[in-house]
């Protein structure tokens, strides 16, 4: 380690020796004396610095992705005693996947018996009636017009009781 220890020490000298020398003086005083005769073009100017571009985070002013889309009839969450008649052994429907602000009504089909809703979903067309679920919420239609599609949504809060919403879906001009 002693051995180390020496080449490293004299490694150090040598390269300090080096900076001193005369020829390292003679060059400095060269330079000083250039830099007193001529100022301005001893030293170059600084380069221009252009500003910064600042950037504005804009997704402040964005709609809450959590929230419903406003214009498409959301409605309030609001106690409900409704919950405890649902029933719970009912198979769930293809439909009952999805969230209702993915569907949009596009038409509707009637007869002397019954309106029909005509729902787009992902691309595909559904044909639904009064009664039929859809909606991850346990929704249901509650009535079907031409010009909208309303449906009935039961919850559990949470804490043993049901929240109640009924929201629209309106009829999508040039679908």
């Amino acid at each position: 380690m002693s051995v180390c220890f020496r080449l490293f020490g004299a490694g150090l000298l040598a390269t300090l020796a080096g900076c001193d020398g005369p020829l390292s003086n003679v060059e400095l005083q060269r330079y000083l004396q250039t830099a007193q005769v001529h100022p301005g073009e001893a030293i170059e100017p600084l380069p221009e610095i252009n500003p910064a571009h600042v950037f504005t985070y804009d997704a402040l002013t964005l709609r809450n992705p959590f929230q419903a889309v406003p214009g498409r009839g959301a409605g309030n969450w609001q106690v409900s005693l409704v919950g405890d008649e649902l029933d719970g052994d009912r198979a769930r429907q293809f439909l009952e996947g999805f969230d209702l602000e993915q569907f949009e009504m596009v038409g509707t089909l009637s007869n002397d018996l019954e309106t029909n809703a005509l729902l787009r979903l992902n691309g595909v067309i559904h044909r639904l009636k009064v009664g039929d679920y859809l909606g991850r919420h346990n929704g249901q239609i509650a009535s079907v017009d031409v010009a909208q599609v309303e449906v009935f949504e039961v919850i559990s809060d949470g804490r043993g009781g049901w929240l109640e919403r009924s929201l629209t879906i309106p009829l999508k001009q040039h679908s």
